[in-house]
């Protein structure tokens, strides 16, 4: 073969790869699904009737150190599409839908909603200074935004997802954390607030 001809197959091999690779890469990508709403792990419910919510808002107080932790958790909750819910402070005129508090209790949990379901009764948001401050072991700032979002997940209603689905409402804290609403947490939301 003469040089001439081996330069020509070249360039005719190189010119095909390159419009096989253009062509491979201009095709249509097709839509993704959209994120279903997860149900609830066995024995838990989920709904308006499960949150803080009064009036399409959550008044709150705050007696808690984690304030910063509280202010990222109402951010995450508040982004875009979930601003359904707002997150407003308590005021003289106004009923307190949900308070803040810090514990101290080896009990596994970084923190817990409690939910009282009463008419104009304050539902509770506890985060545990047992495991949140150093040395404990969600004492890394993410690990703390991760159990302030989840906690304020149950204020809006959201029940714990089995590890099926990739979400913040997980009964444990991710490694590494969630800190905050995944698409499924966003659909889970929508289909009660929309």
């Amino acid at each position: 073969m003469t040089p001439w001809r081996c330069l020509s197959a070249l360039t005719c091999a190189t010119l095909t790869a390159l419009t096989t690779v253009t062509v491979s890469y201009a095709a249509p990508v097709p839509a993704r699904a959209p994120v279903q709403a997860a149900p609830c792990v066995r024995g838990e419910t989920e709904g308006r009737s499960e949150s803080a919510v009064d009036d399409g808002e959550i008044r709150y107080t705050e007696a808690s150190k984690y304030d910063a932790l509280r202010k990222h958790a109402h951010k995450v909750w508040q982004a875009g599409p979930l601003s359904k819910v707002k997150m407003r402070p308590d005021s003289a005129t106004t009923v307190n839908d949900l308070e803040w508090r810090d514990y101290k209790k080896k009990d596994g949990h970084g923190g817990y909603y409690h939910h009282r379901g009463a008419i104009a009764a304050t539902d509770y948001l506890y985060l545990n200074k047992q495991y949140l401050d150093p040395p404990g072991e969600m004492s890394k700032l993410g690990f703390q935004q991760s159990v302030a979002a989840h906690e304020l997940g149950h204020a809006l209603g959201l029940c714990h997802k089995t590890n099926n689905v990739f979400s913040l409402m997980w009964r444990n804290v991710a490694n590494p954390p969630v800190t905050g609403p995944t698409n499924v947490d966003k659909a889970n939301y929508k289909k009660m607030w929309g």
